[in-house]
């Protein structure tokens, strides 16, 4: 037990919270001494082998083994542990790739495999974008736009965007070919891994324009073979199409004495990495069982409102389930990306806050990842306290599993959390950025630290049941951590000379307070008393 006037751990790269062992920290240490590790990377390394498209084969398969995992543990077979398997129309036909091949030929004579893979676990197998046409086509390179004729192929570091290939097209291109990479992509350690990487990308569904994306190294291949004299390519791609079915799974450990009310834990299945998003799923998916074990066990009282785990599609699993639950969502936790070896990856453990006046106004020792900002709405901004909650699990994860040095970032949204936002749930993400892997070919398992997901997964879930299952005894290290913040925030401000920022913290935090009341004590009534949106002095999303 760590003395509460002791100063706040310097782990966490944030706010400062009271190291009292309320709320998030009644869980902690039950919860991650029961993780299993092995199990969680055993879903990681099945997951990371597919190539996890909307509706896919992989996407499906995926789903199927989460199911059978959570049935189990008794999802599904109980009236307190429900399972849903909800099943909704896509637009579109599933697209399957199941191998393709980039060949390239040199004018001296010369010929090369730059990219292959005959089986969707292959290394390469983003060669082939999301909904790229089956084909087998060959031409003479170009490396221009402008040099484009018919029958030609256009290799360009451009991204596979609409109107490119819309230009292209109307060229008579026979293909066209990405070597396309963002700037968070490029390898921090200095061993310029990203030269092989290839950009996991998607065109438009129904495209019959053959594409491919390369890796930096190749396109610098067929640039110099160009430049040798000329060069020609052939792309062979073998997809399929299957149905427009998908799956959103659903399971619910339903509450003991407000079932009614909910705390949501989305994550969601597609995107070919074992990063992301297996290491999400499969975190996620031991926290379920985790939490069925311990409270089945009487290592923790049943919770009071329900506690959903949900997996899908990306965004539309949040849609999907706010249509079809008849429940209340009182906050959501959405955990992706939660699996990064620091090491491999050069990506940090990151809290993702709800809208606070940092979103609007960033000023130190605030920072947003290069995922970047964006401008927030007026009625985003209800002041709540589940920032706080979430920043005192990680710290709570730390304490327990030794040094762990964890940051957070204002919100910045791009997924599930945004839509229950949207939806006025207040929500959080735990994430990892920079990532030069993200949505590359060298996001695979190798990437993945097993220590890693348990401690962001287990933050994710000790901060999902201290909402769920709150105490009046959690109010004291709320408020404390609360009152840590607003100095921070108000110093920083004023310090910085916008005393218009240091009032909106003070408003911000002034309504948290309420909020914490309200959750932590009840009363028959008490929905009076919860914060209204700030009025902030701008809206417009400064950097400083």
């Amino acid at each position: 037990m760590v003395n509460e006037t002791e100063e706040p751990t310097l782990d966490h790269r944030g706010p400062g919270v009271d190291l009292t062992d309320g709320g998030p920290g009644r869980f902690v240490r039950v919860l991650y001494n029961a993780f299993r590790v092995e199990r969680t990377m055993e879903v990681v390394e099945f997951m990371d082998a597919r190539y996890r498209t909307p509706g896919s084969d992989g996407f499906r398969e995926s789903s199927e083994r989460i199911e059978a995992a959570l049935r189990e543990v008794g999802f599904g077979e109980r009236p307190d542990l429900e399972l849903e398997v909800l099943t909704t129309q896509m637009e579109d036909a599933a697209w399957n790739a199941r191998g393709g091949e980039l060949r390239l030929f040199t004018s001296a004579g010369g010929e090369a495999v730059l990219h292959a893979f005959d089986d969707p676990s292959g290394a390469d197998r983003c060669l082939l974008p999301e909904n790229a046409p089956s084909c087998d086509v060959e031409g003479p390179v170009r490396l221009g736009l402008d040099d484009v004729g018919p029958g030609d192929v256009l290799v360009t570091e451009a991204a596979l965007r609409e109107d490119l290939l819309l230009r292209a097209k109307r060229k008579g291109a026979s293909a066209v070919i990405s070597a396309s990479m963002s700037s968070y992509n490029v390898d921090p350690s200095g061993r310029d891994q990203h030269l092989d990487a290839i950009q996991f990308r998607a065109v438009a569904a129904g495209s019959d324009l053959p594409v491919a994306q390369i890796s930096p190294r190749s396109y610098a291949q067929l640039a110099e073979a160009v430049a040798a004299g000329g060069a020609r390519v052939r792309l062979r791609a073998e997809v399929e199409l299957g149905d427009r079915e998908v799956r959103t799974l659903v399971a619910t450990v339903v509450g003991s004495s407000s079932p009614e009310e909910v705390v949501v834990l989305s994550t969601h299945l597609e995107a070919p990495g074992a990063c992301d998003n297996a290491s999400g799923a499969a975190g996620q998916l031991e926290n379920a069982a985790t939490l069925v074990r311990v409270l089945d066990g009487g290592g923790l009282e049943w919770p009071a409102r329900s506690v959903t785990f949900v997996w899908g599609l990306e965004n539309d699993e949040v849609d999907i389930w706010l249509a079809h639950s008849e429940r209340t969502p009182i906050a959501a936790v959405n955990a992706v990306m939660i699996g990064e070896s620091r090491a491999e990856t050069g990506a940090v453990p990151l809290l993702e806050r709800y809208p606070d006046p940092g979103a609007v106004v960033t000023i130190e020792p605030d920072k947003h990842s290069l995922w970047g900002s964006r401008e927030i709405e007026a009625h985003w901004l209800v002041p709540n306290g589940l920032s706080v909650i979430a920043r005192c699990a990680l710290v709570d994860v730390g304490r327990h599993a030794g040094t762990w040095e964890t940051f957070e970032n204002p919100y910045e949204g791009g997924t599930d959390h945004e839509r229950f936002l949207q939806s006025e749930v207040p929500a959080v993400l735990f994430w990892h950025f920079t990532d030069f892997t993200f949505h590359t070919s060298l996001d695979r398992l190798s990437r993945v630290d097993g220590e890693e997901l348990r401690r962001m997964a287990t933050a994710a879930m000790a901060t999902a049941l201290a909402i769920a299952d709150p105490l009046p005894s959690d109010l004291t290290r709320y408020l404390r951590s609360l009152d840590q913040e607003r100095k921070l925030r108000v110093t920083v401000a004023e310090e910085a000379g916008r005393l218009d920022v240091a009032e909106d913290w003070r408003n911000w935090t002034s309504g948290a307070r309420q909020w914490f009341r309200v959750l932590c004590l009840p009363i028959e009534g008490d929905e009076a008393w919860l914060p209204t949106p700030l009025e902030s002095a701008s809206l417009k999303t400064e950097n400083e």
